[in-house]
């Protein structure tokens, strides 16, 4: 292409959080302080450590469908799990607040990179296929459930539950004919589709990309993985305040479900149509630090290499970014170790530091865009989002972590992180325009 102009900007966004849905609502709840988290009532939490999650409040896709798309949805609902559900209405509220809902896009030129994670399956259509392989004591038949279980399983069953299927059908609703990735990496996903596709823009195969992504482990099957890993929060007071990031008393986190769809485009293709530019994203980059054996290196040495290669695709120094959108976790060992790969780049309190997970919950695969979303339409009116259950910063830290309320900021620039506990780590480094707000 003959275009030079390799600027790739943020023109759309569609969030549904525990907050509520669309980026009016996240940014309300998160800065008057408010959280998702409470008791579960999706199912019944008894004899699970964890009984607190953070649920998208009256999440019917249905309503969010586009009229010209509300009776192919509506007949395309058996084939979605809600972690797909989620991330069609994302898209759905995205390509409305960008101003593409009517089309005006090549369709060879605009494409999809996802994040997406292990979607849990419905227990009622695997249930009757277990059962006809135990026998007495609890031993499992393979041979029968190869015989027999699998043909009671649905046909259909393995479309509801493939991670790619959350792009295959934003792709088909929105005719997407360009460049399509799904990305797998757990926390780290969404961030990491952020930043491929920003890559494709830059080469430019694409003037626009969906990116983003969503999850739901507000699911029986994703709260034992939880308790089997102990990774869920012990806490035993009011579910509210069950996830700490960074506090003393923090115990681990809470299972969240959201989507957070941000229309990326070249910079020059967004400015001859005319359209609102939330932002830009002027860095990426990732690392991994798993050490032998499994886990994450307790120095966060991961998380480091990959600030520091999103600052230096940025072309910034660690002096010039306002403030870090932190992973957060809420365990001991993971703020320890972001913690101290933070003091090592921008020196012990040198940055101030939100986390977002108190009041979101951790969503998962979506947790990077979800986010993001959250700090850069904040900063648009000028804020930084406080760290919800922050009380009592955990001094061993040496975070300057934003609490109790939000604080002012004429720094545009913020860095989002992300990290799993295999140690996959990805940054970005956004810069927002202060004058657009979101719907």
């Amino acid at each position: 292409m003959a275009d030079t102009d390799r600027r790739v900007v943020i023109t759309g966004v569609g969030v549904l959080t525990p907050l509520g849905i669309g980026g009016a609502a996240l940014v309300s709840g998160l800065l008057e302080g408010r959280t998702g988290v409470g008791p579960l009532r999706a199912f019944d939490v008894d004899g699970v450590p964890c009984r607190g999650g953070a649920e998208v409040p009256g999440f019917d896709l249905r309503t969010l469908a586009l009229p010209k798309h509300r009776k192919t949805l509506t007949k395309s609902l058996k084939y979605m799990a809600r972690d797909i559900q989620l991330a069609v209405a994302g898209a759905e509220l995205a390509m409305s607040d960008a101003g593409l809902a009517e089309g005006g896009v090549d369709p060879t030129r605009i494409g999809l990179d996802l994040g997406a994670g292990l979607i849990s399956s419905d227990l009622d259509e695997l249930a009757p296929a277990v059962q006809v392989a135990m026998r007495e004591g609890g031993v499992f038949d393979f041979g029968a459930y190869g015989r027999e279980g699998i043909a009671t399983i649905p046909p259909i069953w393995l479309l509801k539950y493939l991670p790619n299927m959350l792009a295959c059908h934003i792709s088909i609703i929105w005719d997407c004919q360009g460049p399509s990735n799904s990305i797998t990496e757990a926390e780290s996903a969404s961030s990491v589709a952020l930043g491929e596709a920003r890559r494709i823009l830059e080469r430019g195969r694409a003037d626009v990309m969906i990116s983003g992504g969503a999850d739901s482990k507000i699911h029986p099957l994703s709260l034992v993985r939880m308790a089997l890993f102990d990774q869920g929060s012990r806490w035993e007071g009011d579910p509210a305040e069950a996830c700490r990031p960074f506090d003393r008393r923090r115990t681990g986190w809470v299972p969240g479900e959201g989507a957070g769809i941000v229309i990326l485009e070249r910079a020059e293709h967004a400015e001859r149509r005319g359209a609102r530019i939330y932002g830009e994203v002027i860095g990426f980059g990732s690392g991994c630090d798993a050490v032998p054996g499994g886990g994450m290196d307790p120095e966060g040495r991961g998380i480091e290499v990959a600030v520091r290669a999103a600052l230096r695709d940025a072309g910034l120094e660690p002096g010039q970014v306002g403030h870090v959108n932190a992973h957060g976790a809420a365990t001991v060992a993971s703020d320890q170790a972001e913690a101290r790969a933070y003091a090592r780049i921008f020196g012990p309190r040198g940055v101030p530091v939100t986390g977002l997970k108190g009041a979101l919950g951790n969503t998962a695969s979506g947790s990077g865009a979800i986010e993001l979303i959250g700090s850069l339409l904040c900063l648009a009116r000028g804020q930084i989002p406080p760290t919800r259950n922050c009380t009592d910063p955990d001094p061993a830290l040496e975070l300057d972590v934003v609490t109790g309320s939000p604080r002012a900021t004429d720094n545009p620039i913020f860095v989002k992180t992300t990290w799993t506990r295999h140690g996959q780590a990805a940054a970005l480094v956004v810069r927002a325009h202060r004058e657009a707000s979101g719907s």
